[in-house]
């Protein structure tokens, strides 16, 4: 499937113009055993302006680029004096970045900004399972039908902007979209590197800039919640994630107020990782960091040190519906399988540690 220009203006992508040349090549990407053989790319001239990335599966993705060629467009030209012209091919082309927006299809669908690092809309986000070819014409079709002039004005703006440095710290209230008309909000409730740079101890075995946050149980078209209001939801058990999406501004900050102690953070235990020192158990649950020696002390399980970390938060609106219905957190948990210890399927691992670490309370 290849998009017409009436659904890159929807999709606030940029439209490809009658006088770019289109060119089939023969593929040479990251994965050709994935290619069809027939990626597209379109020429303004000795420019390369877009490229849409194909796969056996019917999956694409469309780029848009600026790329200068040279030698009958067999070459990407240098951008600087000292540089050298590289092989116009498909691997050379992907260690290029592309500009502003770009589409993704690969059963799901994801509509999203190079330029600015925010994405705009993602159906696995928004909950919605896998589709095929044929759903994803119907998901367009539905796209367009619903989109008002509201819609096709914010997504131009959003298309547009650019990109963005924003300030972040514990305590704050986010909020986020689960799809076009719903949001979400969420609290920050510790800024790993922060507390580490204050002095604080901390198993510190997370990747990049971590952040430990937590989603209330609120789907809303509200984007004016109230921090008051959103205390009294219940919230989803939290998470660590990179600091990117408030980094590049795609959640929004919409207040601040002090964590209360009694925070719901994620507990990470394990035989430390420091190949210098191996022989001790650590824990770590919050601001809260204990270690013991692993001599004369029993490790109780070797894949608890839930260390995992993301881009983006572990949930979507279909399993935030179902918290909000159930009242609890019980479908999460059933959706997230992995070793975490506050998982009520591990209330035994969890009191073992617990008393090990002197009686806890986390």
């Amino acid at each position: 499937m290849e998009l017409t220009n009436e659904q890159r203006k929807y999709l606030g992508l940029e439209i490809i113009e009658p006088t770019w040349e289109r060119v089939e090549i023969p593929s040479n990407c990251v994965k050709p055993e994935q290619s069809t053989g027939k990626d597209i790319l379109f020429f303004d001239g000795d420019i390369l302006r877009k490229v849409i990335w194909l796969n056996n599966n019917g999956y694409f993705t469309e780029n848009s680029y600026k790329l200068r060629t040279q030698d009958n467009r067999t070459k990407i030209a240098p951008i600087t004096k000292r540089g050298k012209p590289k092989r116009l091919n498909g691997v050379n082309i992907q260690r290029c970045t592309p500009y502003g927006m770009y589409f993704e299809y690969n059963g799901g669908i994801l509509i999203a900004n190079y330029t600015t690092q925010q994405t705009y809309y993602s159906s696995a986000f928004a909950g919605i399972p896998f589709m095929e070819q044929k759903a994803l014409e119907k998901f367009l079709d539905k796209w367009i039908d619903d989109t008002t002039k509201e819609d096709l004005d914010e997504i131009q703006t959003f298309a547009h902007t650019k990109r963005c440095h924003c300030k972040y710290k514990e305590g704050d209230f986010f909020r986020f979209k689960y799809d076009r008309r719903n949001y979400g909000y969420g609290r920050i409730l510790l800024d790993v590197q922060k507390f580490v740079k204050g002095g604080g101890n901390f198993w510190n075995i997370l990747m990049g800039k971590a952040l430990c946050v937590s989603v209330y149980h609120i789907i809303t078209e509200n984007p004016n919640m109230c921090i008051e209001d959103l205390q009294r939801f219940q919230s989803c058990p939290s998470t660590y994630i990179m600091d990117n999406r408030f980094f590049y501004g795609e959640y929004k900050i919409v207040g601040n107020a002090p964590v209360p102690e009694n925070a719901d953070y994620p507990i990470m235990y394990g035989r430390s990782i420091n190949a210098l020192d191996r022989n001790k158990i650590c824990f770590c649950c919050g601001k809260d960091y204990r270690e013991i020696p692993l001599e004369n002390n029993e490790l109780f399980s070797t894949d608890f040190k839930n260390n995992g970390i993301s881009w983006a938060l572990n949930i979507n609106k279909t399993l935030v519906a179902e918290c909000i219905k159930a009242g609890t957190n019980e479908p999460f948990w059933k959706a997230n399988c992995e070793k975490d210890l506050r998982n009520p399927i591990f209330s035994k691992e969890l009191a073992a540690v617990l008393q090990q670490m002197k009686d806890l309370t986390c």
